[in-house]
């Protein structure tokens, strides 16, 4: 009996080793699924991360200028949370230069500052400045999208490399506001060039601004802003006339789209140039524009196209992209009123690809000022800008090119000086 009971007793007790031990490995089991479970949960949303934070590999043709200059080409995403989406995009670009004449600016094609009756002295220059750095970010709000882009080139008129503010900008809905390009120019005009300056008759300014955009349809807007006050009026020396911000510049811009690659855009401007006397007195005329601007795509299949821009008006000199800085939005005819001057720019761009990776921009730019009894023989009459290229994009991230480039400076006595220039620049965007 006794040794039964013995028996009975490691029975019972390896029994309960045994439902223990199995015991142990079902909760085992559970531990082990459950971890699993928050393994596979942690790597779909490290995907879900990474699918939103990454690189977004560009489409082809995202090197040209005017994609560039327009931010079309987007940035490396370094943030996506809580709606908002945070890019840092750019580029590096490197810039060798060869003039064969005197060339007045060494590292930008400024027909208006080649010296007249210019010697043949070549000059040779290698820039980085043009290299880029663009911080945009986009959020979805209740008032609508809202937009900022804050951007920076090492381009100094000074001729240093210091970073110089481009652009600070926000939109939210309709509305936007800061420093962007005014809404009297098309930067979708601008040639598929490698030259920084870009064409002559091109109008070309950024500007302190507000501005509200109407859609009139799905292809259809219409904006209205209100930007930087100021002029540009070289007053006599002694004369006791001064420049005197007093009145914004307005404009109203209509743009139809008729697809992807083509669309059509007229802009009209409203620039007061208002100065004070000797005596302090305030006075004011009145400068305006009108500019058409637009790209036809030639061959939607190969995407060719044509850009063109035809602008007139008085007293707006300082738009040009020849012409800002100059003086020439007016003159003094005496002590107590302005004379605007009028001033014509045309030009037009064919952009053809060969292939995806190699491309040629050919153009031409005519821009002359209206000149005035009261103004000296030595100023600024026209320039002239023509450009041939070719492009080679061996990556959607990296543009080499070489380029020639010509210009001509007329002034009022008939004196001129011109001036070849061949560019190489290497662009290595991120």
């Amino acid at each position: 009996m006794i040794k039964f009971l013995r028996l009975s007793g490691i029975g019972f007790l390896l029994t309960g080793m045994f439902l223990i031990i199995a015991v142990s490995n079902v909760y085992a089991q559970v531990d082990t699924d459950s971890l699993l479970r928050r393994i596979d949960s942690l790597e779909a949303k490290v995907n879900r991360i990474q699918s939103r934070i990454g690189r977004p590999q560009p489409q082809n043709r995202t090197q040209t200028r005017s994609a560039l200059e327009s931010g079309k080409y987007g940035g490396f995403v370094v943030a996506d949370f809580m709606n908002t989406k945070l890019t840092i995009g750019g580029f590096v670009q490197a810039d060798f230069i060869y003039d064969f004449k005197q060339p007045g600016n060494t590292q930008a094609f400024v027909p208006s500052s080649i010296p007249i009756n210019n010697a043949s002295k070549g000059n040779i220059a290698f820039s980085p400045r043009q290299t880029r750095l663009t911080i945009g970010s986009e959020s979805d709000t209740k008032l609508g999208k809202l937009k900022t882009i804050l951007e920076f080139d090492l381009f100094n008129p000074d001729g240093s490399s210091v970073p110089r503010l481009r652009h600070a900008w926000g939109e939210l809905g309709r509305w936007g506001a800061g420093q962007y390009w005014s809404a009297f120019m098309d930067i979708d005009v601008f040639p598929n060039t490698l030259d920084y300056e870009g064409p002559n008759a091109m109008v070309f300014v950024r500007q302190i601004q507000v501005r509200y955009t109407q859609p009139l349809s799905r292809k259809t807007t219409l904006a209205f802003s209100l930007e930087n006050p100021g002029s540009d009026v070289k007053f006599p020396v002694d004369s006791g006339m001064s420049a005197r911000t007093l009145f914004p510049d307005a404009v109203l811009q209509f743009r139809h789209t008729f697809t992807e690659g083509s669309h059509i855009q007229l802009a009209g401007l409203f620039h007061p140039i208002t100065f004070d006397d000797r005596l302090q007195d305030s006075h004011t005329t009145i400068g305006w524009g009108a500019n058409l601007t637009g790209v036809i795509e030639i061959n939607p299949r190969i995407k060719d196209n044509f850009v063109y821009q035809v602008t007139y008006g008085q007293g707006i000199a300082r738009y040009f992209n020849d012409l800002g800085g100059g003086g020439y939005d007016a003159v003094a005819k005496s002590q107590t009123a302005l004379k605007s001057i009028p001033v014509f720019g045309v030009m037009g761009f064919y952009d053809h690809w060969w292939s995806d990776k190699l491309s040629t921009s050919l153009g031409y730019g005519f821009l002359q000022l209206d000149d005035q009894q009261w103004q000296p023989q030595t100023d600024f009459k026209s320039t002239q800008y023509g450009v041939i290229n070719l492009l080679y994009y061996p990556s959607s991230f990296v543009k080499f090119g070489l380029e020639y480039l010509y210009g001509k400076h007329l002034i009022i006595d008939k004196q001129d000086g011109n001036n070849s220039r061949l560019q190489v620049s290497m662009m290595y965007k991120f």
